[in-house]
């Protein structure tokens, strides 16, 4: 056989194998394709570089080499036909490589951010014992769900702040005046996570994600008939927010989450005394265990970024217990007092926390009308509470503060039982606090915003403005901050100071930009739950119903982000409905929701869209409808959806070095 046809024979078996090698690697780019799009779950092991391994790469290039140098007349032809069919075919491969990274990122996500916490936490105390703080947690979780199935607090007063009590008692009234148990039974808990943890000078505080089973249902008192839920089984997850002083360390013991003295171990009386009465300790200070600040469910949980307050940094500075968990706490303990005193009727609730003047004024608004009816809001939440900027000045300082929150309106007519709308209201409303120029906030009292400033003692009920105890004026702002006005947002009293404050707030956003200069649109490390769940699906939903209906497609994108973000079926129903019987959904909402339509929206919708590599059609339809409504032209849609896939890739790969790091 002549030389000539031993090299053709050669070189064809070359061609051969090389075929053969560029079509495995189709195959195996294609299979790794389909994983990433179906979202199948992550190993947890090492990840090989896409296309099935670098071992099938480096031999195809060294056959590609042997066959240029050998066989030129073959091996160039066909490395421009691997070239051109590996460019192709590269960026099909890439694009799987990065879904599969980040669907594999955020199925670990959680554990990531749980034990990211937990560093945090454990470098301002190195004795935290992680099973110990959870195990008591969930004991905590089921006392509180046994005392509101009972209606009643006593097994758990002792680990709430004020603001938490507070709202549990209103709501637990408010239940009993209706004649209504809210039932729960076969509590199971599936987990309990850190999902945050947050410090200052004042406070830590740790955010634990429970998901739990129960059945829960509402039944009337007397006859037992379902009102409301089920009696099947149901998951479903909350937030709770621990609160501490920095200093303290982890127990070794029991404490008020077991509902004894964190110091010497006394039982904690009933009465919500702010101090032990063994060994005078204050109990809900933070001093030495942790306090419940607050309980949120997972769908309206958000981990929102601080903002620059106006007037926040010098205020701090001339009062340095000053501290944003007492805002909140004091604030929380305004707004059920008020829904209380408009509720009964009567000015009582609001008589030490709120300024003369303020009680006055409101008698107006609790008479009935000609029919002897009263009208109110029941089943009310609180959606947020923000602090948008103090001023402080002679002869009183004022913090003004936005509360986002909802309620069923409800009307009360003389012998007929209360009743009430089929969906809730929104609103927006301004608290304007006053408090002497000078005062000091007590950093021991913080969680205990009800009591008197100046002994201590729980309020009692009554009229009266004075402490019971102590005889001391409790509503002049001499001491705390006092409840002067609440105005609706778009009220012209309160539209110029918004304003201004609105004004201060950007200069100072655009100070720190420019210490601190980032991508426009580019959001490295950006958090996804920053915007709550069901602020992000109202505003999904408001700009789908933008012309008047929601078809089958853009129903079924919708579906798929309540879910990720823990919002139940009935849930979401009742948002569309109550959406759908609007004049306007876009303008509703943008009127009622607490955080506005712009693009870290967009940001936000495009990464919940993306968390599994990929947009439908109806997902990208949903984006580009909800782009065009805020301004955003194609390009720019286009330019923020590149961004943000890139952005998630690269967290992707940091969450995933983390989780193998271990």
């Amino acid at each position: 056989m002549s030389d000539n046809k031993v090299k053709k024979r050669k070189a064809a078996r070359f061609s051969l194998l090389l075929i053969s090698l560029i079509g495995i690697l189709i195959l195996v780019s294609v299979a790794a394709y389909a994983r990433a799009g179906g979202g199948h779950s992550y190993s947890g092991g090492g990840h090989r570089s896409s296309g099935g391994g670098g071992g099938g790469d480096a031999e195809m290039v060294f056959l590609l080499i042997r066959l240029i140098f050998h066989y030129p007349m073959v091996g160039i032809p066909v490395t421009i036909v691997v070239i051109i069919l590996f460019s192709k075919g590269y960026i099909k491969v890439n694009d799987s490589y990065v879904d599969y990274k980040i669907i594999s990122a955020d199925k670990v996500k959680s554990d990531v951010n749980a034990r990211a916490a937990l560093t945090d936490l454990k470098k301002r105390d190195p004795a935290f014992d992680e099973e110990f703080f959870l195990g008591r947690a969930k004991k905590a979780f089921g006392l509180i769900q046994q005392a509101w199935t009972e209606r009643n607090l006593l097994k758990a007063q002792a680990f709430l702040s004020d603001g938490v009590f507070e709202q549990f008692t209103i709501q637990l009234d408010e239940m009993r005046e209706k004649g209504v148990i809210d039932h729960l039974e076969g509590l199971h808990i599936f987990s309990a996570r850190p999902v945050k943890f947050q410090s200052d000078r004042n406070f830590d505080v740790i955010h634990v994600r429970i998901n739990a089973k129960a059945i829960n249902y509402r039944k009337d008192e007397k006859s037992g008939k379902l009102l409301s839920g089920s009696k099947m089984p149901e998951e479903f997850a909350e937030v709770w927010s621990f609160l501490r002083k920095p200093g303290a360390k982890t127990l070794k013991k029991t404490g008020l989450l077991e509902g004894q003295c964190p110091n010497c171990g006394n039982p904690v009386k009933t009465g919500r005394l702010s101090r032990c009465e063994v060994c005078n300790s204050l109990l809900r200070s933070g001093e030495h265990d942790w306090v419940l600040a607050g309980i949120t469910q997972a769908c309206e949980w958000s981990s929102r970024p601080d903002k620059a307050i106006p007037g926040l940094k010098e205020f701090v500075e001339a009062d340095q217990g000053f501290n944003m968990q007492h805002i909140e706490d004091r604030v929380s303990v305004m707004f059920w007092r008020k829904l209380e005193a408009e509720r009964k009727g009567e000015v009582a609730p609001l008589r030490k926390i709120a300024r003369n003047e303020f009680c006055e004024g409101q008698l107006q608004w609790y008479k009935p009308d000609a029919t002897g009816a009263r009208r109110f809001y029941t089943s009310c939440a609180i959606g947020s509470i923000d602090l948008l900027g103090i001023e402080s000045h002679e002869p009183d300082d004022h913090a003004y503060v936005e509360v986002v929150w909802s309620g069923l309106p409800s009307i009360l007519i003389p012998n007929k039982p209360v009743e009430t709308a089929p969906a809730p209201i929104n609103f927006r409303h301004i608290f304007v606090l006053g408090r002497k120029h000078g005062a000091k906030t007590v950093l021991e009292s913080s969680l205990t915003s009800s009591h008197c400033q100046s002994c201590g003692a729980p309020e009692q009920t009554g009229a009266e403005n004075e402490c019971a105890y102590c005889g001391s004026v409790m509503n002049d702002g001499a001491r705390e901050w006092v409840l002067e006005t609440v105005l609706d947002r778009n009220d012209a009293q309160i539209a110029s100071i918004i304003a201004r404050m609105n004004q201060m707030q950007r200069q100072l956003a655009k100070e720190a930009a420019l210490s601190s200069p980032t991508d426009g649109i580019s959001a490295a490390g950006y958090d996804d739950l920053s915007i709550s769940g069901i602020e992000l699906i109202r505003w999904a939903v408001a700009m789908m119903l933008a012309d008047g209906k929601i078809d089958d497609k853009e129903m079924e994108m919708i579906n798929g982000l309540a879910a990720k973000r823990d919002i139940q079926p009935h849930h979401l129903k009742q948002m569309i409905g109550a959406l759908k019987a609007t004049p306007s959904p876009v303008e509703y909402v943008m009127q009622t929701s607490q955080i506005t339509a712009d693009v870290d929206l967009m940001r936000h919708l495009a990464r919940v869209a993306l968390a599994d590599g990929k947009l439908t059609v109806s997902e990208i339809g949903m984006l580009n409808t909800v782009g065009r409504h805020i301004g955003m032209t194609a390009v720019e849609i286009d330019m923020l959806l590149k961004h943000e896939r890139k952005n998630l890739y690269q967290e992707a790969k940091e969450t995933l070095r983390q989780y193998k790091a271990g």
